[in-house]
């Protein structure tokens, strides 16, 4: 019997648990910290990754944690006009969710959670020839047949086969934070709205439970700032400092500024880096996974959906492969382009959302012909993505 290690009690590394325990798959799961903790800020989850909950079993304890998005809305900083607007056409989905609530549903999925262990940061890890020995701070060392690197953004099993990767600073600061819903955000309601501006944009989405009860606004706001050079989700940000880098001409966008400073609900402030799709992933017994494998900047809104897609396709590659090597460079194979592609894809977006000057003029009135003429156009730009089934590899 296949004995598989995860380094990592993520989104990807719990969705990788929970498609190994479905093809009863032997695993263990390692997580650096003392419990789950995840931060309750929005998740976009699009049909692709919907498709996944569905093959687990999941799908409706999903929808009830969950805001349907209907549809997308641009509109501008300068005069808060509406740019672009579309409705998705797609049987499959597409949901809103806070982080901490789909970690939950993810780790209440799992039948045995004593394959979870916490409190084990994986210091190193040497590769023999039919296993892999890990070796944890302050722990006896393990032995496991193959070991799956889904630790995330700082990955030290990446570091490992990789040492000397590196990120590049992207020129991006953002700031994330999440506001009790109010009446007067009604207008967002269905929808991810999107104002963009020169050198700065704001997303703003309701997510939490399903159905008429919605708890929360989800806010990510992103600007250019060369001088931002920390890889870091928790660092507190000055509220008044957004306030004033944001303003612009929406009364609604002031008013849900306002309600920021106002608000005793924590911000963040991140830096946002490249990285470059590396050349594999796979070496010997052991495989990277979501982060871990392909950071990506958050300008497609599909970070946790490729590490989700990532999981359960490994998941699939080990059960198909009696040897474990071989379904390991199997997974690499029909993961690598992909993941590559939604990197650069993002990348592509950060320059589209942030431009200025004629760029800006151009993009307003394409996106506003396409809009008036076949919104259905923005769509297609998306099918690639949206339409991809996990299953049909």
């Amino acid at each position: 019997m296949k004995k598989i290690s995860i380094i990592g009690g993520g989104i990807g590394g719990l969705t990788l648990a929970l498609a190994l325990q479905q093809k009863a798959i032997d695993f263990q799961l390692y997580e650096q910290a003392n419990s789950f903790e995840a931060l309750g800020y929005g998740l976009q989850l699009s049909p692709n990754v919907v498709r996944i909950f569905r093959k687990l079993g999941i799908q409706n304890q999903l929808a009830t944690i969950s805001h349907r998005c209907l549809g997308f809305e641009l509109r501008s900083f300068d005069t808060d006009g509406i740019l672009a607007q579309w409705k998705l056409k797609s049987d499959v989905p597409y949901y809103q969710c806070r982080r901490s609530d789909l970690h939950q549903l993810l780790f209440n999925s799992l039948e045995d959670h004593s394959n979870i262990n916490f409190s084990q940061p994986l210091e190193s890890y040497q590769q023999e020839d039919n296993q892999v020995v890990l070796n944890f701070k302050d722990k006896e060392t393990i032995t496991t047949q193959a070991l799956i690197g889904a630790d995330g953004v700082r990955s030290v099993i990446r570091k490992t086969i990789f040492p000397e990767y590196k990120a590049e600073y992207a020129g991006y600061a953002a700031y994330r934070v999440i506001l009790p819903f109010k009446d007067d955000y009604k207008s967002l309601w269905g929808k991810a709205t999107v104002w963009m501006g020169e050198n700065h944009h704001v997303v703003a989405y309701p997510n939490g439970k399903g159905g008429q009860k919605i708890s929360w606004l989800n806010l990510v706001l992103v600007i250019k700032d060369s001088n931002w050079q920390e890889q870091s989700w928790t660092i507190p940000a000055d509220k008044q400092e957004i306030a004033r880098n944001f303003t612009n001409k929406s009364a609604l966008l002031n008013n849900i500024l306002e309600d920021l400073v106002n608000n005793n609900e924590p911000c963040y402030k991140w830096g946002l880096f490249i990285h470059q799709p590396l050349p594999y992933w796979s070496q010997g017994r052991v495989t990277l996974l979501g982060d871990a494998a392909h950071p990506m900047l958050p300008f497609q809104a599909q970070g946790a959906a490729m590490a989700m897609e990532d999981a359960y396709i490994l998941a699939q590659c080990i059960a198909e492969k009696e040897d474990i090597k071989t379904a390991l460079i199997k997974y690499q194979q029909l993961r690598l382009k992909r993941t590559a592609k939604v990197q650069q894809t993002s990348k592509n977006n950060a320059q589209i959302f942030h431009a200025t000057g004629i760029k800006a003029m151009v993009r307003d009135l394409g996106l506003g012909l396409i809009s008036s003429v076949n919104g259905d156009l923005l769509n297609q730009k998306t099918a690639w993505i949206y339409n991809y089934d996990v299953s049909k590899n």
